[in-house]
C-alpha cells in the first residue's frame, strides 16, 4: 500500500476535488486547504509502484479538466509496510474500552473505532519515503 500526498493549485472559489480522487482509486485520509492551495493526504492499495504512477497521471489528467495544477511537489509517495500490530492493540483496546462503558453495543462500535484507529497508527509507523513526483501533464492553454 502507499501513502501519496497531494499538492493542487487552483484558484480560490474552485470546489474540493474529493470525488475525483475517489474516482481515480485514492482513499483520502485528510484534506487541508489554505487560500488557493489544496493538501490531500490519500492511501492507494496496490504494491506495484508502475500501478501507482500511473494512477497518478490519470488523476493529474482529471484535476487538470477541473482547472487545477500542480508543481516540482504535486505527490510526495510513502510506501507503507502491511503491520497488524495497531489494528490488533487499537481492537482490543476499543473492546475493552467500549464494554465497559456501553455494554454490548459498546463493545461492537469500540472495536470497530480501535481497529479503524489502530490502521492509521500502522499508516504513520510504517511508512518509508519513496520520493517526489512532479506535475505530469503539461497545459495548453
Amino acid at each position: 500500500m502507499y501513502k501519496v500526498i497531494f499538492k493542487l493549485m487552483g484558484n480560490r472559489k474552485s470546489p474540493n476535488s474529493i470525488r475525483t480522487f475517489t474516482k481515480a482509486g485514492f482513499i483520502i485520509t485528510y484534506y487541508r486547504k489554505n487560500g488557493n492551495i489544496e493538501e490531500y493526504t490519500t492511501l492507494y492499495r496496490t504494491n506495484d509502484i508502475n500501478e501507482l504512477k500511473e494512477a497518478i497521471a490519470d488523476l493529474a489528467y482529471l484535476l487538470s479538466k477541473q482547472g487545477k495544477y500542480g508543481t516540482y511537489d504535486f505527490a510526495r509517495i510513502y510506501m507503507i509496510k502491511d503491520q497488524y500490530i495497531g489494528k490488533i492493540a487499537g481492537g482490543g483496546l476499543g473492546a475493552a474500552l467500549g464494554y465497559t462503558l456501553g455494554g454490548l453495543g459498546g463493545l461492537v462500535l469500540g472495536t470497530l473505532g480501535g481497529i479503524l484507529l489502530g490502521e492509521l497508527v500502522d499508516v504513520e509507523l510504517g511508512e518509508t519515503f519513496i520520493g517526489v513526483m512532479a506535475w505530469p501533464i503539461e497545459l495548453k492553454y
